[in-house]
């Protein structure tokens, strides 16, 4: 039972892992290591280490293989050796000083106790490194390290008989640099509260293309303080720290906030500071959508957002396609039975017109041609006196009726097919019924009719 639990742990952290999911790939491979300890296991947490970007557990991990590799292929000791001298590469040493004994704690993980026994393994970037002591006040810096080489950073203990206060910074901007008593303690939106002994406290928030907003709070021992800020854009920051930023929605009529400033229609770019933005788009009867975007000077920062209706809307979404497709139907149908109704129609009024056209025909060239007995230019009272205009008028209504019937099957087929139209475009542009934004608005119709002759046609595309 061990060994199936072990195997089907590594499985599912293998799977993972191909996923991208590292987290729960390193828990599938450590649980399985628990169960039956293997080479190959850490092998595979070696390389996850190494995706999470922690070049440190990496080395150590791959290492450790190295060091005893049980059965594993020479493909594999391989693949580590390389690895390995990879993330190596990547590892900085770090020493601190203190002026006095205290714990010391890399980006909020404790590693050690100064004096340090050795130099602290971090990864390269930037790092924050905090010490604390008891009776002493708390002190952080931030240091940026490359690979492969040593930091050496000394950091003064301030003796203090109070306890310290905390204060929250917050702004609706990300990416603003938090400076607090001419330190920089991070950037916003701040993980947690910062630290800071009591009395006054001047806090400032710096970014490019922005002025610089400052605060200051006076905090007890012991005491929690809030200070909020809102950046306003510097009018004579250079073209060089301002892109675009291009936000569509599913739903026209949307509105749009950025880095929590007032609302605006959701029209065209909008010209920001380079840099990150949060950006909330909503629109009435629709939940908003909340993102984060990066903008580049020189390029279209671009962001799709689809809203997704509130259940009230989707319900009358919901009643309004079924309106819709139940108009469209009937429409459609009712509009193609006239149209093939007014087609006969007309094609029965047709020959009806010939055969009385013929008819017409045959009684002029008898009896109206000039010199003929009903010649119409002769005189009118012969004309009436010997019954042509009663025989002209049994042979023209015929013709006359069946011109006005064949008119009317025309005109009835006519509006059958427009009824048709109308029907196809309903039914086109009712949606699929689902309670989605997507369903509601998505995709494009595009219609296109014609008739002519007693005879007609109607074209509906779309794309879903």
């Amino acid at each position: 039972a061990v060994k199936a639990e072990a195997r089907e742990r590594f499985d599912t952290g293998l799977h993972l892992f191909e996923k991208g999911e590292n987290a729960g790939a390193l828990a599938e491979f450590k649980r399985a290591y628990q169960l039956i300890p293997n080479p190959v296991v850490v092998y595979n947490m070696g390389l996850v280490y190494a995706a999470m970007n922690r070049p440190v557990d990496a080395l150590d991990a791959l290492t450790k293989f190295l060091g005893d590799p049980g059965t594993a292929g020479a493909e594999q000791k391989k693949h580590a050796e390389e690895v390995r001298a990879e993330q190596e590469k990547r590892i900085a040493q770090l020493v601190v000083l203190t002026d006095h004994p205290a714990t010391v704690e890399v980006d909020g993980v404790e590693v050690g106790q100064t004096p340090l026994g050795r130099p602290i393994r971090v990864g390269s970037g930037s790092h924050v490194v905090a010490v604390e002591a008891p009776g002493f006040l708390g002190s952080r810096r931030e240091v940026t390290l490359a690979g492969q080489i040593t930091e050496t950073i000394s950091m003064t203990m301030q003796p203090t008989d109070t306890r310290m206060a905390q204060l929250v910074v917050s702004a609706a901007l990300p990416g603003a640099e938090v400076i607090v008593n001419g330190k920089r303690v991070g950037a916003t939106p701040l993980p947690a509260s910062v630290a800071v002994p009591p009395g006054k406290t001047s806090v400032e928030l710096q970014r490019a293309g922005y002025r610089t907003s400052a605060q200051t709070i006076a905090l007890d021992e012991g005491a929690h303080g809030e200070l909020s800020f809102t950046l306003e854009e510097d009018p004579a920051a250079p073209a060089s720290l301002k892109g675009r930023l291009v936000v569509s929605s599913s739903e026209p009529g949307s509105d749009l906030t950025v880095d929590g400033g007032a609302r605006r229609p959701l029209v065209g770019p909008v010209l920001l500071p380079v840099g990150p933005h949060r950006v909330r788009v909503d629109k009435p009867g629709y939940q908003y959508a909340e993102r984060s975007v990066e903008v580049v000077n020189g390029q279209d920062a671009s962001l799709q957002v689809t809203l997704e209706p509130t259940d009230e809307t989707a319900a009358r979404l919901d009643a309004s396609r079924s309106s819709r497709r139940a108009a469209g139907w009937t429409m459609l149908l009712g509009g193609a039975a006239v149209a093939v109704g007014g087609a006969v129609f007309a094609i029965v009024e047709n020959s009806s017109l010939s055969t009385a056209q013929s008819n017409y025909d045959a009684y002029h060239m008898k009896y109206e041609l000039p010199g003929l007995s009903c010649d119409p230019t002769i005189d009118p009272a012969t004309y009436v006196q010997r019954g042509c205009d009663t025989n002209h008028a049994q042979v023209q209504d015929p013709v006359d009726k069946a011109k006005a019937l064949r008119i009317v099957g025309i005109a009835v087929g006519a509006v059958g097919v427009a009824s048709a139209v109308i029907g196809g475009y309903l039914l086109g542009t009712a949606g699929s019924g689902a309670s989605t934004a997507a369903s509601a608005s998505s995709g494009a119709t595009s219609l296109a009719a014609w008739a002519g002759g007693g005879a007609g046609g109607l074209v509906l595309t779309g794309r879903f």
